[in-house]
């Protein structure tokens, strides 16, 4: 029998993205026989647990979210993966979400609704929501993109808790207000996510009609608690677990590693905060909302045309004047984006899914999905 590897991991795992990570670490870990796993339990990583010093330790994975905790991990002297990437170190790889990646997915997911007021709203002065923010400053170039900047009085430093436990604060309110509407919002996670919602919902402000939300790490117990429902872009903290236990593994056996690896978003799942076009002409709102509706039919562009009152030259004039696509355009991606999501979140067989999301038949579900995607509907979900 092998002598064990001991390999702590200490990440957050009362959130969806934390629990991802692990189960990441935990699918690496299913490959080797000689790994034993010490986790840390408590959902505060901030602190520097007791118990970990006393362990012997040959690798960590670790959350790592200031200075203080960086430095009484890198004095334990064993090799250590970093899944945050505040604190940097020539000697320790980071393994972290692209957050380029998240915010170019989200705004060209808003952009594709018709959207030409894009905004974002984080938590100034925690580290990965400037990251984010910095991100949508650039995607969007400046001064054309609406950022929450609230009193200095309000920010918490890095105490994210701090952020999170104490609700919307009072300028939240007044910034929507003051936002040119219809626009589109993108929220540093979806704990903030909800906030807005809730903000707007206070104060009147309609969602999606008004505003459109969208959240990132796709905790679907919060964004099922929302009301409306939160969309969110889904990072993938299983491919970051997973690469954090192949680069111990590489760190304990001598060999070379990547020093930083940037892992993009596996998508956004799509709920009701979202379920809406930006467009000038009701028409097209009205149409687009029939399209949502109808997308578990076979519905055709002519029923579309015909429930919406108007001929299909108009309306296709319409649609791509406002969306930039055609009307049998936006039937295919609201009917991708619901199969996407039933691939990913189901065990639906494919002949139930093509069903749901207005197929004929699997065939011919398949055939559409492989041509819009370059992969078929079971590779997809094997991915």
């Amino acid at each position: 029998m092998k002598k064990p590897i001991h390999v702590g991991v200490m990440v957050d795992a009362s959130r969806a993205y934390g629990r991802g990570i692990c189960r990441g670490i935990a699918n690496y870990a299913d490959t080797r026989d000689d790994w034993l796993l010490l986790a840390h339990e408590r959902p505060e990583v901030e602190k520097f647990p007791a118990w970990l010093a006393k362990q012997r330790l040959h690798g960590l994975i670790a959350y790592i979210p200031n200075q203080t905790l960086f430095r009484r991990i890198t004095a334990l002297g064993i090799p250590v993966v970093d899944v945050h990437g505040r604190c940097r170190s020539p000697q320790m790889p980071v393994i972290e979400s692209d957050d380029a990646a998240i915010v170019r997915l989200a705004f060209e997911f808003f952009r594709r609704a018709g959207f030409h007021h894009l905004a974002y709203c984080g938590y100034p002065s925690v580290f990965f929501s400037d990251q984010r923010q910095e991100a949508a400053r650039l995607e969007e170039g400046e001064n054309r993109v609406h950022l929450y900047a609230p009193s200095r009085a309000t920010r918490a430093g890095q105490d994210l808790y701090k952020f999170e436990k104490s609700g919307a604060e009072a300028g939240l309110a007044a910034w929507l207000r003051a936002l040119p509407k219809p626009v589109a919002i993108l929220a540093c996670n979806d704990i903030r996510g909800q906030q807005v919602i809730n903000a707007c919902c206070e104060t009147g402000i309609r969602i999606p009609e008004d505003v459109a939300v969208l959240g990132v790490d796709n905790d679907e117990i919060i964004c099922r608690l929302c009301r409306p429902t939160l969309s969110s872009v889904e990072p993938d903290g299983e491919r970051i677990g997973y690469a954090a236990g192949e680069t111990i593994a590489r760190l304990l056996a001598g060999k070379p590693t990547e020093m930083r690896l940037k892992v993009p978003p596996r998508g956004i799942v799509e709920r009701s905060s979202t379920e809406t076009v930006a467009a000038g002409d009701p028409t097209v709102i009205r149409a687009a909302r029939l399209i949502r509706a109808e997308a578990g039919t076979a519905a055709t562009v002519g029923q579309i045309c015909e429930a919406a009152g108007v001929s299909r030259s108009t309306l296709d004039h319409l649609f791509r004047l406002h969306l930039g696509r055609s009307v049998a355009g936006e039937i295919s991606r609201i009917r991708l984006q619901r199969s996407q999501n039933l691939l990913r979140y189901s065990d639906l067989a494919l002949g139930e899914i093509a069903k749901r999301c207005g197929f004929s038949s699997a065939t011919y579900f398949g055939r559409f999905f492989k041509r819009e995607t370059g992969m078929t509907p079971a590779a997809f979900r094997r991915a």
